[in-house]
């Protein structure tokens, strides 16, 4: 528990995938990866699906009007997928590509200046990663990224949005909700749980989908920084400055 003598630093709780690590080569790697599968067990099914998976995973990825609204390029392959790749060639594709990313093949980068904003930080803030991804990946992937540094602490295979039921009251340990913050792209993974246990959310709305509220939304990471700054500078007039009917079917603009 926190000593009740010394104020608890605020957290700031950042996804891994489409949120500290971006780039969609991770994605094609699964894509591809399922494709073998199929292929693997069904060549006529597989030819058949090849081309057009490619072509409408494309589409959603470079954001073409009238692409249906996946909660993410890994949501995607596998609805795209759907009939043709059980659980379990899913699972075998996903972890492929994570080999692929901890093996440094795949080509990823960083937000624009979020280590320098990370390190801006430091002392303030306590930087958490919570993703869903296995460590091994992660860690080389943030390594790589020159962000190990700037990550305080790391919650690998976090199982979300189930986990956070655990995670939460882990990560809060006393602490007013206000006072922890949860950025990420995905708005049901990442930001529903957090929002309704009264946390502070910001969104990474790449597509415009506008899944859910927050109380900051931005297409990239680096518009969230100035709105993530203040947070950090007094996180309870932040909120009170902020507020979000957490009932509302649609997000409020970022501030």
């Amino acid at each position: 528990m926190i000593d009740g003598n010394t104020p608890a630093p605020p957290l700031l709780v950042l996804d891994f995938d489409g949120t500290v690590c971006i780039g969609d080569a991770p994605v094609w790697a699964y894509a591809e990866a399922v494709i073998a599968g199929i292929l693997d067990h069904d060549d006529a099914a597989g030819s058949g699906l090849d081309s057009g998976l490619r072509a409408r995973l494309g589409a959603f990825l470079d954001g073409e009007p009238g692409s249906p609204a996946y909660a993410d390029g890994y949501a995607a392959v596998a609805e795209l997928a759907a009939g043709h790749a059980d659980e379990e060639l899913l699972q075998r594709a996903y972890q492929h590509s994570r080999r692929e990313l901890a093996g440094g093949r795949l080509d990823v980068s960083a937000p624009e200046g979020l280590a320098g904003f990370l390190d801006g930080l430091a002392g303030r803030v306590e930087r958490v990663l919570v993703t869903n991804a296995p460590l091994d990946g992660v860690t080389e992937t943030l390594q790589a990224l020159g962000l190990a540094d700037s990550i305080d602490r790391v919650h690998a295979e976090a199982r979300k949005p189930a986990g956070w039921a655990g995670l939460l009251p882990q990560l809060l340990d006393g602490r007013d909700p206000r006072t922890l913050l949860s950025v990420g792209d995905i708005w049901g993974n990442d930001l529903a749980a957090p929002l309704a246990a009264g946390c502070a959310t910001a969104l990474i709305d790449r597509f415009g989908h506008r899944a859910g509220p927050a109380h900051l939304i931005a297409p990239t990471f680096p518009e969230l920084y100035p709105g993530i700054a203040a947070w950090a500078q007094d996180p309870i007039a932040f909120a009170l400055a902020h507020p979000v009917d957490r009932t509302a079917p649609s997000p409020v603009p970022s501030a």
